[in-house]
């Protein structure tokens, strides 16, 4: 019995060495098929071979193997049915142990590698009945670990043996545990403490997995709301896209509107009004796309009673300014051209806005303009036609046509009734300058009233068409950049309502000079010209309603000139005393058919009286030659709708006929043989006629124009054709 004890003692394997087990040489168990097999050894084993057997134990061990066998065989009878020969000898060594070791069996088979085959089926250790008693086990357990036929008690000792070798060891493992056992102790209370947060974990997870369900559906909820708040952000930001630049035009400060109510009006009150006039025409685009902005229509419906009623309000003060300077222009001795341009046109925007808001007020103030207008240009006019009136113009009556003896006399005047003239009116001399001066200025209605000089009826006629085309082209460009809102045909009628009554004027003053000067060509001819020179000018200044008045001047002057060139030259034929042509008895001037008795006693005379001093040139040559120098000079050009050309070649011809007539009927006298007597009446008249065409043919030598070429050309070749004649003996 103290063998067995100390045997067992010898043998406790401590838990933490059981891997020492396993480096044990004692030979696997083989598995067993049945009950039978645990007593044979095993013909399956694959390890090596048993080592020697041990000598048979003893009764007393066979009965205390048992009785220890049987205290653990329902622990472990399953083990040795299922290991292989190492799990048999392993049971074998718990046998072996102490009570107080407690060895766990399943921790200690999974240290042990397990055979490959697998247990017998027919041994069930865990059925009570296919048990033995406990002798039979341990036996059968101790034959099956030592084989069949061996030593136990001879093997026990050897296992003593080597028990004594590890006792050593096993007192240090025994301190070793003691001393990690405090260590696992707290380990183990570190593991619970582990186990209780990890339950706190558990359920905080649980929680939060059910939390995270909640955010989720929250989540795709905001999602869904993020969609539709994003969409209408979109729709949004569209909109304010298209409504921001209506917002922004149609805003209209607190500053603008009380600069519209009570600001002075001024450069700075222009600016304001500008500003409404860009919020009003925005909102009448607005108002034309509201088609495509259906929500623009409220906001505009909103602001336009207030723009309407500050437009009004600005229309009040704009009819009420331009009524105020538009009253200045009938006070007395007023420039207009001042109120004109320093003050209307300087506020035409506000005009322009007026238009825009109110065309009715616009019209009515633009007929009030030209009705003051109107007024301003006839009473200035007519003051200075007035003046015009006293001057002493130089009249030129019948007795200055070509062939008369009578000098000319001044016409009555409305100071003086009589003048004695001191000028041949068939003398152009300075009076050209009129037409190619580069002076502009005209004379001043006082200078006019106080001027006691005789003037030719050009001075006056220039001085009034003169002011008259300058204040036509100051008043016409106003009239274009003042009523911009109106078209061209609308402005040149303004302008003709505004200066009819001055036309009319200058059409009566050019008929009051030719009934003053009834036989002036040359005035005639000066006042054609300065008229189309002021045509000129209006085309250069782009001014086109000033032509149907000089249209109009022209047809009052050219037919007056072809009538003084038909007087003259009706004169000469008359002297000539060649009949008139057929249908030519109603034409001319009143008394200018008729020669008077001077001239025909004057051409009696010398027709009777023919000597040799009459081959020199007549007074008539010197007459015609002058006047025809003068109307080359004035016709530069030849136009050919003028009838310039066609009077002077019907005035040449009536000369040279009335040269011819003369030369006819001059004679030598009774000198020599009648044939000789012929000759030297021939040579007489040749000689005659080269003096009087080389006379004419010197002074017009120097006129230019097409029309003075086709004269000299002409009067050279009958100056070449008589230059052959010889001198009187």
């Amino acid at each position: 019995m103290q063998i067995w004890n100390q045997a067992r003692r010898n043998h406790r394997v401590p838990p933490h060495d059981q891997n020492h087990l396993h480096q044990s040489p004692t030979p696997p168990l083989p598995p067993t098929s049945s009950t039978q097999s645990l007593r044979a050894p095993s013909t399956n084993s694959t390890s090596s071979p048993p080592p020697p057997q041990p000598p048979r134990p003893t009764e007393n061990v066979r009965r205390r193997a048992g009785d220890r066998r049987s205290t653990d065989t329902g622990q472990n009878d399953t083990k040795t049915a299922e290991g292989s020969s190492t799990q048999s000898l392993n049971v074998l060594k718990r046998l072996l142990d102490s009570e107080s070791s407690y060895i766990n069996v399943r921790e200690f088979e999974s240290r042990t590698p397990k055979s490959t085959v697998s247990p017998p089926s027919e041994l069930d250790l865990k059925s009570p009945t296919s048990l033995v008693d406990g002798h039979e086990l341990a036996e059968h357990i101790i034959t099956s670990a030592i084989g069949e036929g061996a030593d136990v008690f001879g093997y026990l000792a050897s296992l003593e043996r080597q028990a004594d070798e590890e006792g050593g060891k096993d007192q240090k493992v025994g301190v070793e545990y003691k001393e990690e056992i405090e260590r696992f102790k707290d380990l183990h209370a570190s593991i619970q403490r582990c186990d209780s947060v990890l339950a706190s974990v558990e359920d905080y997870l649980s929680h939060f997995q059910n939390d995270l369900g909640l955010l989720s559906s929250e989540i795709e909820t905001l999602q869904n709301r993020s969609i539709f708040l994003n969409r209408r952000l979109e729709n949004r930001r569209e909109l304010e896209s298209r409504l921001s630049g209506l917002i922004e035009d149609l805003f209209i400060p607190p500053s603008v509107i009380q600069n519209v109510i009570e600001g002075e009006i001024n450069s700075q009150w222009i600016t304001t009004i500008e500003i409404l006039s860009t919020r009003l025409k925005r909102m009448e685009l607005f108002k034309a796309e509201a088609h495509s902005i259906s929500t623009s229509v409220a906001l505009i419906e909103e602001i336009e009673p207030v723009l309407r009623m500050l437009a009004d309000k600005a229309v009040e003060r704009i009819r009420d300014f331009f009524v105020q300077k538009i009253k200045t222009l009938r006070v007395a001795n007023v420039n207009a051209q001042v109120i004109l341009y320093s003050v209307l046109l300087k506020f035409r925007q506000l005009y322009s806005f007026l238009a825009y808001v109110n065309r009715q007020l616009a019209d009515d103030i633009a007929q009030g303009y030209v009705n003051t207008m109107r007024w301003y240009y006839s009473s200035n006019f007519s003051r200075y036609l007035k003046a015009l009136e006293k001057l002493k113009v130089q009249s030129v009556d019948r007795s200055a046509l070509l062939g008369q003896t009578e000098s000319s006399r001044m016409l009555p005047s409305s100071r003086t009734p009589y003048a004695s003239a001191t000028r041949d009116p068939l003398i152009l001399g300075r009076r050209i300058n009129i037409v190619f001066s580069t002076d502009s200025s005209v004379m001043m209605e006082s200078t006019a009233e106080q001027n006691s000089d005789v003037h030719w009826m050009e001075i006056g006629f220039r001085s009034f068409n003169l002011a008259l085309m300058d204040n036509i082209c100051a008043e016409y460009l106003f009239i274009v950049d003042f009523f911009t809102f109106k078209s061209a045909d609308q402005q040149s009628q303004l302008f003709q309502e505004i200066f009819q009554p001055t036309f009319q004027l200058g059409e009566q003053y050019c008929q009051k000079l030719l009934e003053m000067t009834l036989y002036d060509a040359f005035g005639i001819l000066l006042c054609i010209r300065i008229t189309q020179l002021l045509t000129f000018e209006l085309q250069r200044r782009k001014v086109p309603v000033m032509e149907s008045y000089c249209n109009r001047l022209n047809m009052t002057l050219w037919p007056r000139f072809q009538q003084i060139m038909d007087a003259h030259s009706d004169n000469l034929r008359r002297l000539s005393g060649r009949p008139p042509p057929p249908g030519d008895e109603s034409k001319g001037l009143a008394g200018a058919a008729s020669v008077t008795s001077s001239a025909i006693s004057g051409l009696s005379s010398i027709l009777s009286t023919s000597h040799i001093s009459s081959v020199l040139p007549h007074p008539v040559t010197q007459k015609f030659a002058n006047f025809l120098n003068g109307i080359l000079e004035l016709s530069p050009e030849d136009l050919e709708w003028e009838p310039v050309s066609i009077s002077v070649v019907r005035l040449r011809n009536e000369f040279e006929a009335f040269l011819t007539k003369i030369s006819n009927k001059m004679s030598a006298g009774n000198v020599g043989t009648p044939h000789q007597q012929r000759q030297h009446n021939a040579t007489l008249r040749e000689r005659f006629l080269y003096n009087n065409y080389m006379l004419v043919y010197t002074i017009i030598s120097d006129a230019e124009g097409k029309l003075a070429d086709q004269e000299r050309t002409h009067f050279k070749n009958l100056t070449d054709a008589y230059a052959g004649a010889g001198t009187l003996k």
